[in-house]
């Protein structure tokens, strides 16, 4: 019976150091490719369906499809095979930059206008690393920065991201409240 015990405890503690030594590595090699933003799904609301987007035809986004489909870029966020990061300005983003909006929306302004909504594209997941860096490298070329405070994750210094983000089945969508705009722009 003593000899029984002894292997149980042997078993239980080669269990435990083998928990504390394993699970560590796992959880590192998994973050990596997790996106920093919460995905709806892991804030326990119903998981997306389709592209981004399919899922960026919301009423919250109106007005940004609106731009998307001008510029033509739609067509880009509808590809699969790749993680895509886009950081959606609302409906009410626009509207507190309604003159500079309705200056992209201007025939000979149409390639700002395209420059202006590629900054908001991320051609991967942002991951933790991403932030820890302070910058991330848009589609259009330029830098976003990025950080995180009490208030949670500003970009450019006047830009919050709204959560939960969404999960699309190419990449993630976060709401922001008010456009990137490129520095040199």
């Amino acid at each position: 019976s003593q000899g029984w015990r002894d292997r149980v405890t042997v078993l239980a503690g080669i269990f435990c150091l083998s928990s504390v030594l394993i699970f560590p590595v796992l959880a590192q090699s998994n973050s990596q490719s997790q996106s920093v933003f919460q995905p709806s799904s892991v804030l326990d609301s119903p998981r997306r369906t389709g592209n981004i987007a399919d899922n960026l035809n919301k009423s919250e986004f109106k007005t940004f499809v609106s731009a998307l489909a001008l510029a033509g870029l739609m067509d880009t966020l509808k590809q699969e095979g790749r993680s895509l990061t886009i950081f959606a300005p609302t409906n009410q983003a626009f509207q507190k930059n309604a003159a500079v909006y309705t200056q992209l929306l201007q025939p000979q302004n149409k390639d700002k206008l395209a420059r202006v909504l590629k900054y908001h594209l991320v051609a991967s997941l942002v991951t933790p690393e991403d932030v820890n860096k302070g910058e991330i490298k848009t589609v259009e070329g330029g830098i976003v920065k990025i950080r995180i405070t009490d208030e949670g994750v500003i970009m450019n210094d006047n830009v919050k991201a709204i959560q939960p983000s969404i999960e699309a089945s190419n990449g993630v969508i976060v709401r922001v409240d008010n456009l990137l705009l490129p520095p040199d722009l």
